[in-house]
């Protein structure tokens, strides 16, 4: 009986003596909080960005006429340079359906690395296109040295909206598209 008596009271110390101690994995001390605010200046990964917009293709039956696309982004202009070429079936609606998919891709790609800037949308071209232009063509492979065979080749100002037509109804040309910068 006594080791029973003393088994219960040392049970009985060791219980009090642990509820007695201060707890630190509820209210850690010294802890890093998280930082919430959004980060505006984010230097884009534009190797990533082509990664992303090349997965958007491939991952897509939409897209049966694209041989390749390319572009190149000029930061001192804030503007953006796309080229896609297609095979000779592409019609002019499927040209415009690919340029405008591409630039809601740039956009979106950019969206995922700086979330501060607003996606793509059937509207919109997105956030980055607010501060950024674009000009894009849609030429088809085997006759690219001929302009009056592409589809499209247009320029859109960076904040504008506007949609995205095919060559012949867009009432630009390249040469056209030059003054209008120049002035």
């Amino acid at each position: 009986m006594k080791k029973q008596i003393l088994g219960a009271a040392v049970a009985c110390v060791l219980l009090m003596s642990a509820g007695c101690t201060q707890s630190n994995i509820l209210r850690p001390e010294g802890r890093p909080q998280p930082d919430f605010s959004v980060v505006t200046d984010v230097q884009i990964d534009w190797e990533q960005v082509s990664d992303d917009v090349q997965s958007f293709y491939e991952d897509s039956d939409e897209y049966s006429g694209l041989i390749s696309f390319n572009y190149a982004h000029k930061d001192e202009e804030k503007m953006i340079e796309a080229q896609l070429f297609v095979n000779d079936q592409v019609t002019e609606a499927e040209a415009v359906k690919y340029a405008t998919d591409l630039i809601h891709f740039i956009n979106d790609s950019i969206h995922i690395q700086n979330n501060s800037l607003a996606l793509s949308s059937d509207d919109s071209y997105g956030g980055f296109f607010q501060d950024y232009g674009f000009h894009v063509e849609v030429i088809p492979e085997d006759s690219q040295d001929d302009e009056s065979t592409w589809l499209v080749n247009m320029t859109v100002e960076a904040g504008s909206d506007t949609p995205i037509v095919p060559l012949g109804q867009s009432g630009e040309t390249e040469s056209s598209v030059e003054e209008t910068e120049a002035q």
